[in-house]
């Protein structure tokens, strides 16, 4: 009997016991969780604090054009912070800056991985691949920067993406492509009249007078006294045949400043064609033939000076010029060409003929032959 109550006795007290003992164990895991989790949290915000003071050192090294230092230091950031996408693209432009493209590659190709749209992963990528010479890779890459996301300023980064590509396309000699990505660029530019000139002086390169005419006219509206813009407008008149235009902007870039030899040259080159030009409107007869001679007599001086320079590829190239100039020159003289007025087209046409014989092996040509080249074109473009 004695033994059943001490054993009932017991059981009530673990009965007792228990749930005391299962809220000790409780607040026990509790407060080892907490310090688990405290502990845990401080061991991040360490890591995390020791990632930025490496990727901070980096960023110095970097400025202070030191990138293999740099590189160590952003490597050390990634240790404590793997996944931190600052800090990988910072490593991959202090590899790149320290020329290990290959290593940069594979960084921007891990981050583009992570995200295809990123602008900035897209144009690093497509300016490494340029410069490996991947034309395929780079320009993938550049359409990627122009159509990605930004994550500031994106109209701007977009445009610059834009520009690079036109310039990439100019270097490899594809001036379609180059035009084609100018037309759509030249649509969506802000009121900036370095910018409109930029895109005018694009537009020379691919050979479109017309639009960089346009361009530099933009240019000119927000910034009237803006030379780039106003000795650009002079030579794409020039370019589109338009002299007394060509003469009104390359006059006011002089005024601006009297030393830019460009101008001047192509401003006198402009003045002599006014003087040679014998299809001018309104000029008597008596002055196209006058003209006429005069362009028949510089295509001759050019062609004996070529002749005579002691180079014998250039001698060679011009000799049946120089011999039909010998020819011809029976018949260039006023009163023939009073006479036979048909044959001021023979002579001019074979002037400006043997100035584009000898542009390019006879050397330097003077203002007066440049112009004689600038009017055999025009004649070209009004033939067609």
């Amino acid at each position: 009997m004695a033994a059943s109550s001490g054993t009932n006795f017991l059981t009530r007290d673990f009965r007792i016991r228990e749930p005391l003992l299962v809220s000790i164990l409780v607040v026990i895991t509790i407060v080892f969780s907490a310090l688990t989790h405290a502990f845990s949290q401080a061991y991040d915000r360490r890591r995390a604090a020791l990632g930025v003071q490496w990727f901070e050192r980096g960023n110095e090294e970097l400025q202070d054009n030191r990138p293999e230092v740099a590189i160590e230091d952003f490597r050390t950031a990634l240790f404590y912070d793997p996944q931190n996408w600052n800090f990988s693209m910072q490593l991959a432009n202090a590899l790149t800056v320290a020329d290990h493209t290959d290593q940069a590659l594979n960084y921007y190709f891990g981050l583009w991985q992570r995200n295809p749209s990123s602008g900035p992963v897209n144009l690093q990528l497509a300016r490494l691949y340029e410069r490996k010479g991947n034309a395929v890779g780079a320009e993938r890459y550049f359409n990627g920067a122009i159509f990605g996301d930004w994550p500031t300023d994106d109209t701007a980064n977009r445009r610059t993406a834009s520009l690079e590509l036109i310039n990439f396309y100019l270097a490899r000699g594809d001036a379609g492509h180059a035009e084609s990505q100018l037309i759509i660029l030249s649509d969506n530019l802000p009121e900036d009249p370095q910018l409109h000139t930029r895109v005018g002086d694009l537009h020379t390169q691919v050979g479109d007078d017309q639009r960089a005419l346009t361009q530099y006219k933009a240019a000119m509206q927000l910034d009237p006294g803006y030379l780039p813009a106003i000795q650009g407008a002079g030579e794409a008149a020039f370019g589109l045949g338009d002299y007394r235009s060509a003469q009104d902007y390359l006059t006011r870039a002089i005024h601006l400043d009297a030393t830019n030899a460009t101008v001047k040259k192509l401003l006198t080159v402009t003045q002599s064609v006014f003087l040679l030009n014998p299809y001018e409107r309104g000029i008597p007869e008596s002055e196209k033939i006058k003209r006429t001679l005069r362009a028949f007599e510089l295509a001759g001086h050019r062609l004996d000076s070529c002749a005579n320079s002691g180079k014998a590829s250039a001698a060679s190239a011009i000799a049946p010029f120089l011999d039909r100039w010998k020819q011809l020159k029976a018949i260039a003289n006023n009163r023939y060409l009073k006479q036979h007025p048909e044959d001021r087209d023979t002579l001019f046409d074979f002037s400006t003929s043997a100035e584009k014989v000898a542009q390019p092996v006879c050397g330097e040509p003077s203002p007066e032959d440049s112009a004689l080249l600038a009017l055999a074109g025009r004649r070209e473009t009004d033939q067609q």
